[in-house]
């Protein structure tokens, strides 16, 4: 179960919060009293909103926003036949990412800061581009 105080901070962080992130929380929070799933921490939270804004800066929306059991958050992407891209936070300063483009499978772990690692930059550009 989680704790009063902790409910006010996701209250209090949800005020700023990105429509698409704010559903994930809401689903993670039902699934979390439900199923135990843990909820995403503060920091997560916010490396989720970090990248929601970095991508919107040059990129179109993920398809999903969702949370994860362990309290991670995913960002993905669909583009059809041509391919899929994930992008994951959990609040410790790495992006993970896995997708398949056009048959080609990427996978790697970047640190995550201010700005969209170069990496994960390039990949979503290839989706976005093969799948417009």
């Amino acid at each position: 179960m989680v704790s009063d105080c902790r409910m006010l901070s996701i209250a209090l962080t949800m005020r700023f919060m990105s429509p698409l992130l704010a559903q994930a929380l809401d689903e993670a929070r039902a699934l979390n009293a439900a199923r135990g799933w843990r909820l995403p921490t503060d920091a997560t939270l916010a490396e989720a909103e970090r990248l929601l804004v970095l991508v919107g800066r040059q990129w179109r929306a993920p398809t999903t926003v969702q949370a994860e059991p362990d309290g991670g958050i995913t960002l993905e992407w669909d583009a059809g036949e041509h391919g899929w891209l994930q992008l994951a936070v959990q609040g410790t300063g790495k992006l993970t990412h896995s997708a398949v483009i056009e048959g080609d499978e990427y996978a790697k772990a970047e640190d995550f800061g201010e700005q969209l690692p170069d990496w994960a930059q390039a990949v979503l550009g290839k989706l976005l581009l093969v799948g417009h």
